[in-house]
């Protein structure tokens, strides 16, 4: 930022001084280059040094204690002049797109809104991972392991799902599969002890070259599937003019090196992660896992603002405004996004180095008044929502300080645009936890993985009901029953497999999957179950036959028992819900 240095004891007297060396074009500036990178001598001024200029425009005729009161409190800690005179620049304009899915995006039904995110590389890398990492296992314990199918390992994420749908993270997975009053779908999709040993093994990585790669990455266990589904969510959605930066963090009791704890939240511990988010459509457009100082690498500095330019590169389009908290927020930020065509509004602390004392809560400032200040591109106001009380907002989107009169509150439009825009991470985040899939694990990649598939559901229902906003009559419940209806698509194949292959499943099992539409009557599952029944008996002479025929059979009455031919016995055909 351009800045002119002076002690606050000199300013009063010297700005006069100032002002002449800056007007003069033979006399070389008072201002040394080490005072900012953009202050320098001659004619060619700097933005703050035309900001300084202006105000002296203005109030060259008078010169009283009041006025040079207000031009000292105007300078701030930062070494930045912030004049009430708004600059004569143009603003940059903001993006006019239409806000909505990106090129190729094009979706029929709610599983082909999910695999838009959750695409074939990254099943088939979890896939082949899991199999190699289940069959080391196996092999240490002298056993055999049964490889898992894409299928199978499909219908693995759309229980997960169902779990998190039915809001039933905390029930015990052996009650879900074996309670008769749990959904049939579990135990109609696999045993209990698959879905168990699916959870125990499943993995992203190649666990034999880990060790390799965590000497340059602490997230070595989780970076390529989490690299490969920011790919899906920067090229599926265009916003608009808006997008908001924020934090979520992901509740978590493990181990892990980059572990964050937070004595202050409900949540003391837990992953972080920060997002870049749609203002008006619910919709994670990218994300930076934070992991701390990584191996062999000093301690990052700024944090805050290099996070939001890494996120800020991921933008397909130029020409954005960039909403976000008082934990990104500051003037470097500010001039940096500015010169990649990105404009900022967001929260200041009243602590941070560049608020002039002006800007800050003091119990001599009135109810509902603001202050503004104008600094090169940056734009700073504060206003008194409350006695003793400040909101101070940094803006490069806006020059003016207008007011919305039509409000008792008079509050500055400024801080009502950042109000409407400021809570793009927040729906994002409370539609993920609404229906949340997450279950309490030990493994952080396991804990990363749950957090994806919740933010996959997101994306694919933003991405979904975008192109078909009458789903299932358009009501407030649609997240849900789009959740139900992805969860079949997901399963009903597996279901088809695991009864085609495995002819010897139980009566419980088949009568699951009749219930959950499988087309196999009821009654031919009685036959099938006694067929598979009597095959182990003895042949016996049918009870109602004359014995000089000797008809032997092999089926027995269900109510008696008793040996029975064709001619002696007839077929019940009965629903499920008359069942005894």
């Amino acid at each position: 930022m351009a800045c002119l240095k002076k002690p606050a004891a000199e300013v009063t007297d010297t700005l006069r001084e100032e002002y002449e060396s800056i007007a003069a074009p033979d006399l070389e500036s008072e201002v040394s280059d080490s005072d900012g990178p953009e202050c320098h001598s001659g004619p060619d001024l700097t933005e703050c040094q035309k900001t300084v200029l202006t105000d002296f425009e203005f109030s060259s005729e008078e010169s009283s204690d009041e006025e040079s009161e207000d031009r000292l409190s105007r300078w701030s800690k930062g070494d930045s002049y912030w004049s009430k005179y708004p600059p004569q620049s143009e603003t940059m304009t903001s993006s006019q797109s239409c806000p909505g899915p990106g090129p190729g995006s094009s979706v029929e039904t709610p599983k082909d809104a999910w695999e838009l995110f959750m695409s074939e590389n990254i099943i088939d890398a979890i896939l082949q991972c899991t199999n190699l990492g289940g069959l080391r296992a196996a092999l240490a314990k002298g056993k055999v392991w049964q490889k898992i199918t894409k299928e199978e390992l499909k219908a693995f994420i759309g229980l997960s799902l169902l779990i998190g749908v039915e809001r039933s993270c905390d029930v015990p997975i052996r009650e879900l599969f074996m309670d008769p009053l749990q959904n049939p779908l579990y135990r109609a999709t696999m045993s209990v002890g698959r879905y168990q040993d699916l959870h125990r093994f499943l993995q992203f990585d190649n666990k034999k070259t880990r060790v390799a790669r965590e000497a340059s990455d602490h997230m070595a266990a989780f970076r390529n599937v989490w690299d490969l589904f920011l790919i899906n969510c920067r090229k599926r959605f265009i916003p608009r003019d808006c997008v908001t930066v924020g934090e979520q963090l992901v509740p978590f009791q493990g181990r892990c090196k980059f572990l964050q704890h937070v004595p202050s939240r409900p949540t003391k511990s837990g992953i972080k992660i920060f997002w870049m988010c749609d203002t008006e459509v619910p919709y994670a457009i990218d994300g930076v896992i934070y992991t701390g100082r990584q191996p062999g690498e000093e301690t990052e500095e700024n944090l805050a603002v290099n996070t939001v330019l890494r996120l800020s590169n991921g933008l397909q389009q130029k020409d954005l405004n960039i909403t976000m908290d008082s934990y990104f927020t500051s003037v470097p930020l500010a001039e940096k996004l500015f010169e990649k065509s990105l404009t900022m509004v967001g929260a200041l602390r009243h602590k941070n180095p560049h608020v002039p004392p002006i800007m800050k809560p003091s119990k001599l400032r009135a109810l509902h008044t603001s202050e503004f200040g104008f600094c090169g591109t940056v734009f700073m106001v504060s206003y008194v929502p409350k006695l003793k009380k400040a909101v101070i907002l940094l803006s490069t989107m806006h020059t003016s300080d207008a007011l919305n009169e039509t409000s008792a509150k008079n509050k500055p439009e400024v801080i009502q645009y950042y109000n409407r825009t400021k809570g793009g991470v927040s729906s994002v985040k409370l539609m993920a936890e609404n229906y949340t899939c997450k279950r309490q694990t030990k493994r952080w990649p396991m804990l990363l993985w749950y957090n994806m598939l919740d933010i996959a559901i997101v994306n694919s229902y933003s991405i979904f009901i975008a192109q078909h906003p009458s789903f299932m009559g358009g009501g407030h419940n649609t997240q849900r029953l789009f959740i139900k209806e992805l969860v079949k698509e997901l399963v009903m194949p597996q279901i088809h497999r695991r009864r085609e292959e495995s002819p010897g499943l139980s009566m419980i099992i088949l009568e699951a999957m009749d219930r959950c539409g499988m087309p196999t009557s009821l009654s031919a599952v009685y036959s099938e179950l006694q067929e598979q029944s009597c095959q182990n008996r003895i042949r016996k002479r049918c009870y109602y036959c004359p014995s000089g025929r000797d008809r032997k059979v092999s089926k027995f009455c269900s109510e008696c028992s008793r040996p029975v031919c064709k001619d002696h016995s007839h077929m019940l055909v009965i629903c499920y819900r008359c069942m005894p």
